[in-house]
């Protein structure tokens, strides 16, 4: 079997792992507290003034449609690049173009991805390259487990980028690369699959926000409670709140159009993490509840709505509920790729059930959404674990220096490779120029929006104001009149 089609992916390198850590919810499961969207799982970490009114969010005429991205936009699928294989510096193709059956067991292999990057840039400091990636995202890793690889990276970029539609070729020029053409002296043809090795690895570590928590437990180690309801303890295993999570998907797929990346978690693997880009989300039930109706279906994991309970206790500041049963649609791994292949053929979903809490009556044209519990509801695949514990999304490559990526693959130089191979869909197209006052950027309109949304959101969720341009000076080094 050819290993690189496997399902699984993986996060070894925890993408904002201190995001996990906070002390605002440990132990927070007291009567009235435990379904409230805690700072944790705030989607302001993602979205400044996130819409939060239920009848923007969802109405009954949502029932059965689709919200996200068109089919031409989806992330494209990629392999996560394990690191039982040694991460980038692995030899996946033959010289003739076809794919090794194994990895790293080719008749005639072409250079790995890693390799060609440092042929094209530094060739003295190929050996040192790959045996950095051996040792830090290879084989060499401590305790290293076939679901260890490069799934934030390939995550982040696929995020952010438009999927290739061929090879390209480059050489040198200057401190950076250009295109060339094949057979040319110094001119190195990059697959598909070797563009995407190197955009994961240059994103492993990519500036990032991130709202939500790792669950990092075994399923069988995990505490319920006497409803069934997974216990709050700190970690994310609950998912992140299903109040918050409406909230994001509504604001960026519904009213954005633009994708967000989650950890695919599901009843087996929750000592795992699962980076996936989702890109889209169905309304399948949507509609509103009494009190009584809520306690029952959280009391009864949802499969009652009658019951010996008539005051809901989870959440004291609830006055008014309903109830959603809605589906993420995400990409999953399919690759190392030599030909386009589009994220919607590969596209899973996670079909979640929960009990919306509102601060008001679900008719209400200002009620908000203030939590929300999930439901155990087989009938439509929905389980309490199936559920995403966090959500993050990137703005730009991760620092060169440390561990979050390899140090002899610069960011930069990578980027500029992605722009050539993308030809005219990699294309600056912002709103207006970085030196100019005006509406918030999109991070993807530039590599310098990237860089400052990546430190200071604000520029790319709320306006891009005069702080905004002095920081396109100090951290791209932009010239303004």
């Amino acid at each position: 079997m050819n290993r690189f089609h496997g399902v699984c992916c993986v996060l070894v390198l925890a993408l904002a792992a201190g995001c996990s850590g906070d002390g605002e919810e440990g132990g927070m499961d007291g009567a009235g507290k435990a379904d409230q969207i805690s700072g944790r799982d705030d989607p302001s970490g993602l979205l400044m003034n996130a819409e939060r009114r239920l009848n923007e969010l969802v109405s009954k005429a949502d029932i059965g449609e689709t919200f996200g991205l068109d089919d031409d936009k989806a992330p494209y699928p990629d392999t996560y690049w394990p690191m039982v294989d040694n991460g980038i510096a692995v030899e996946w193709l033959e010289k003739s173009g076809d794919k090794c059956d194994t990895a790293n067991e080719c008749s005639d292999p072409a250079p790995s991805p890693l390799a060609k990057y440092m042929m094209l840039t530094d060739a003295g400091d190929l050996d040192e390259a790959v045996a950095w990636e051996v040792k830090n995202h290879g084989k060499d890793v401590p305790n290293v487990a076939d679901w260890f690889g490069h799934c934030p990276g390939w995550t982040a970029s696929a995020q952010l980028h438009a999927p290739l539609r061929g090879p390209v070729s480059l050489k040198a020029s200057g401190s950076g690369v250009a295109k060339c053409s094949a057979g040319e002296s110094g001119c190195i043809t990059f697959e598909i699959g070797d563009i995407n090795a190197l955009q994961a690895e240059v994103f492993n570590n990519a500036r990032s926000r991130f709202i939500g928590a790792r669950c990092d437990t075994e399923p069988a180690e995990i505490e319920r409670d006497e409803f069934g309801r997974i216990v709050r303890n700190g970690s994310g295993c609950q998912g992140l709140n299903a109040g918050a999570m409406v909230i994001v998907a509504a604001n960026m797929m519904k009213m954005e159009k633009k994708s967000f990346n989650i950890d695919a978690q599901n009843e087996f693997n929750t000592e795992q993490i699962w980076n996936q880009p989702a890109y889209r989300y169905t309304v399948n039930r949507f509609e509103p509840l009494d009190e009584s109706e809520a306690a029952n279906l959280v009391a009864s994991g949802g499969s009652a709505r009658t019951g010996d309970h008539d005051v809901y206790v989870w959440n004291d500041d609830a006055k008014g509920f309903a109830l959603l049963d809605f589906s993420i649609h995400w990409v999953s791994e399919v690759g190392p790729n030599v030909e386009f292949v589009s994220g919607t053929r590969s596209t899973k979903e996670t079909r979640m059930a929960a009990v919306i809490e509102l601060d008001g009556d679900p008719a209400g044209a200002g009620t908000e959404i203030i939590g929300g519990e999930y439901l155990d509801d087989e009938s439509v695949g929905a389980n309490r674990l199936r559920v995403h514990p966090f959500v993050w999304v990137a703005f730009d490559v991760g620092p060169d220096s440390g561990d979050g990526h390899n140090p002899f693959v610069k960011g930069e130089v990578v980027k500029q490779m992605i722009s050539l191979a993308l030809g005219a869909a990699g294309e600056e197209s912002c709103a207006h120029e970085v030196c100019a006052d005006g509406a918030a950027l999109d991070p993807t309109c530039s590599s310098c929006a990237g860089t400052v949304c990546g430190e200071d959101a604000f520029c790319c969720t709320q306006s891009w104001d005069e702080s905004c341009v002095g920081e396109a000076k100090s951290l791209c080094g932009t010239t303004c009149p």
